[in-house]
Parts: structure tokens; C-alpha cells; sequence
């Protein structure tokens, strides 16, 4: 198996997570039911390609890398599909989380 292999899902996972959370904000807390249904499988779907993802990773890295980049982008596209932008602080929040991203790649 190619070491990229892992990241692949890893990178899967990711999109999976951040486009769910985008259905989850239009179901308008599951108000609207083919949304909130759509969110749920992206959400099932993302967790069986993280499960992909940790055959060849470890999960401590897996997991940090998936939730901090789907945090990332979540609030980006908050920030553009919704037009929520973030204030200073989360701005702060989120550059911390890029930081320790990156610190958890030079290991």
C-alpha cells in the first residue's frame, strides 16, 4: 500500500466532514428534513473514511489533523457560503489551531 494512501482517505474524510456541516447549517436544526438527512450520511460517511485513514496512521495524528482541518474549514465556509465571518478572537483560535497543525507535521 503507498504511504499517501492514508491521507487520500484522510483528505476524504475532511471534505465529508466540512460539506456535512454545511447541510447541517441548511437543515435549520433539522427543521428541514432532506438537509439534516443528507448532513447525517456525510457525517457517517466521513468517519468510515477516517476509519480508512487509521489502517495507516496513527490515530492520535488521524484525528488532529482531520478535526483541526475541519474546523478550518467549516469556519471558512461559514465565512463564505453564509456570510459568518469570524470576530478577532476566533481569528486568534484559529490561527493557533493552523500553528499546532503545522508543529504536529514537524514531529
Amino acid at each position: 500500500m503507498s504511504i499517501f494512501i492514508p491521507y487520500y482517505y484522510l483528505a476524504i474524510a475532511i471534505l465529508l466532514e466540512v460539506t456535512a456541516n454545511v447541510f447541517l447549517q441548511r437543515s435549520a436544526g433539522m427543521a428541514k428534513k432532506i438537509p439534516g438527512a443528507v448532513g447525517i450520511l456525510l457525517i457517517l460517511a466521513s468517519f468510515t473514511a477516517l476509519a480508512q485513514a487509521l489502517k495507516g496512521l496513527e490515530m492520535a495524528t488521524a484525528y488532529a489533523i482531520w478535526g483541526g482541518c475541519g474546523i478550518l474549514l467549516t469556519a471558512l465556509s461559514g465565512w463564505i457560503i453564509f456570510r459568518q465571518p469570524p470576530g478577532r478572537k476566533a481569528c486568534a483560535g484559529l490561527l493557533m489551531i493552523t500553528a499546532g497543525l503545522l508543529l504536529l507535521e514537524l514531529r
